[in-house]
């Protein structure tokens, strides 16, 4: 199936992602210095999954048909109304009236993804006014059919995403839409008779060496770094020791085990001052030991160290 091009589909990512971070985050904790050995993270055993058994029989940019294991067939169709579908038993017999899956005045972008396994079929597709010139969709949809295909369950979040991963359980009661990202996962679950439920996001740790109580070797500030807690981001808190009063927190991911970025810095208290906060899209933490230092950077093709941090404790 041709699709759009892969850097039009992860700006949509990135986009969904800082939206729902924004969203999902809990209350700030209390600036308490956490230890410097972060959170465990214990991975819970993964449940069996049942592998698609279904074949595409026809495929271009606006038009998919898929033949299930039973023999009977669905067509699913870009319209000038947006998505329509319909199925019938078998290749030789007559199409079933056209229904109306998800209705969008807005152009569609290249391809629809669609599988099924058994008499459960899924579906993700696109739309944007020039997604088909490589910019992302402005909308994404997700649906799933089942039984007899004449009702189609659509995910009414429109998240602005495409699932590149697909996993389907419970013999077809279970349908998973997953999106991993360096960030963290995105999943939204479909289940036989209660639909779609709200999109779950799951965000990676950062690496154990940045968590904890960290204090600028110049005296100026106080950095707590806190690690990833369920359904919310990492988190630093910035707070001034000299000069006018500055305390605030932003979101912190890792990239790597040695680079920290911050994003969606929130003043709490004082006035924004210099280093509170540092300019996200230009400065990074670094850090290259459990027991520090911990490095403010200016980023470039030559990295500049502007604050050193000492742990605190």
């Amino acid at each position: 199936m041709r699709t759009t091009s892969a850097a039009a589909w992860a700006v949509a990512v990135v986009m969904l992602g800082a939206a729902v971070g924004g969203c999902a985050e809990q209350a700030e904790q209390s600036d308490r210095g956490p230890s410097g050995s972060g959170a465990k993270h214990t991975k819970s055993p993964r449940e069996p999954e049942n592998k698609p058994d279904s074949r595409v029989v026809e495929d271009d940019d606006d038009h998919t048909v898929l033949e299930l294991s039973d023999g009977r067939q669905v067509s699913l169709r870009f319209t000038r109304r947006g998505l329509e579908t319909q199925h019938r038993r078998a290749s030789d017999d007559a199409w079933s009236a056209r229904k109306t899956v998800y209705e969008t005045g807005t152009k569609p972008c290249q391809g629809i993804r669609a599988k099924a396994y058994r008499d459960t079929v899924w579906l993700a597709a696109g739309f944007g006014e020039y997604c088909r010139d490589g910019e992302e969709p402005q909308e994404v949809i997700a649906a799933v059919a089942t039984g007899d295909l004449s009702s189609w369950t659509t995910d009414p979040a429109k998240n602005n995403m495409v699932w590149p991963k697909t996993r389907i359980r419970d013999g077809g009661a279970r349908v998973d839409f997953v999106d991993r990202s360096f960030w963290g996962t995105n999943t939204l679950t479909w289940r036989k008779g209660s639909g779609f439920a709200r999109l779950a996001t799951k965000y990676k740790p950062i690496h154990p060496w940045f968590v904890g109580r960290w204090r600028a070797t110049d005296g100026s500030q106080q950095l707590t770094i806190h690690q990833v807690e369920p359904g919310s981001w990492a988190r630093v808190v910035i707070e001034s020791r000299t000069g006018p009063r500055c305390k605030g927190s932003a979101v912190v991911t890792g990239i790597d085990q040695h680079d920290l970025s911050m994003s969606n810095f929130k003043l709490d208290q004082g006035t924004r001052t210099v280093n509170c906060p540092p300019k996200a899209t230009e400065y990074d933490f670094d850090v290259k030991s459990s027991d520090g230092p911990l490095r403010l950077r200016k980023i470039g093709n030559r990295p500049k160290t502007v604050l050193t941090y000492e742990r605190a404790g």
